[in-house]
């Protein structure tokens, strides 16, 4: 979208007229022990900006898992809700998975293009190392546990899936890319310049947004401002 447009729209941009697009990720944790990450980052020191220099802010998840008392070694499943690099960052570390004891769950799409295929070196390199920890699924959804479910959402990579999490009452959507900014909630069709099928994300897009509208369940994704969710009016 033309700058011009996010300086039009109040609260996105800051004082010096960018926007900011934090890297993040999620942690739930369940009575029974599982401790289940979902999307990793940009990982180790990622040359992102344009002018390849280093973001000033960066490494962060392991240290915010460090706070909340998660090792990696405790750390019993990964969701990734994508394989695109800015998502799987800590998948590995010096070729060995950062998360050494977890189940990786990622939709067989995505594995098949990005990891069996050529659609990205850098992603490749980052998830074969996942290859005996991986734990592919196929067709819509997926449970793995009572209050987990995930649900195929292409469009934005062959193989994007949304995390719906349910659990006494209350529910919440990790979206993924599905929308990379709140604003982008009100304008479906707004393309992504990394969209791997425009049209479908589009679609994809719209059909979320009129699911979660109904149910009333607050959505947030790994580059919302402040992680924060958001409700649909």
């Amino acid at each position: 979208m033309p700058a011009s447009v996010w300086q039009g729209l109040p609260g996105t941009v800051d004082e010096h007229g960018m926007l900011p697009v934090p890297f993040g990720g999620f942690l739930a944790t369940d009575q029974r022990g599982n401790r289940v990450v979902f999307d990793l980052g940009g990982g180790l020191a990622p040359r992102l900006l344009p002018d390849g220099e280093l973001p000033p802010v960066r490494e962060l998840l392991p240290v915010r898992l460090d706070e909340l008392g998660c090792a990696p070694d405790s750390v019993t499943d990964v969701v990734l809700s994508h394989l695109h690099i800015d998502h799987v960052g800590w998948a590995s570390t010096s070729g060995v998975p950062t998360f050494p004891r977890a189940g990786h769950h990622i939709h067989t799409a995505d594995w098949k293009h990005y990891v069996d295929g050529d659609a990205d070196d850098a992603v490749r390199r980052k998830v074969s190392p996942l290859r005996d920890t991986a734990l592919l699924w196929d067709g819509d959804s997926v449970a793995p546990f009572d209050w987990l479910r995930l649900v195929h959402a292409p469009g934005h990579t062959p193989g994007t899936s949304v995390a719906l999490i349910e659990s006494r009452g209350q529910s919440l959507a990790l979206v993924g890319d599905l929308f990379h900014h709140p604003a982008a909630l009100d304008h479906p069709h707004w393309r992504c310049g990394f969209d791997w099928d425009s049209r479908q994300a589009a679609a994809t897009r719209t059909e979320w947004l009129e699911r979660l509208r109904t149910t009333r369940t607050p959505l947030v994704g790994p580059h919302f401002p402040g992680l924060e969710p958001v409700t649909l009016r």
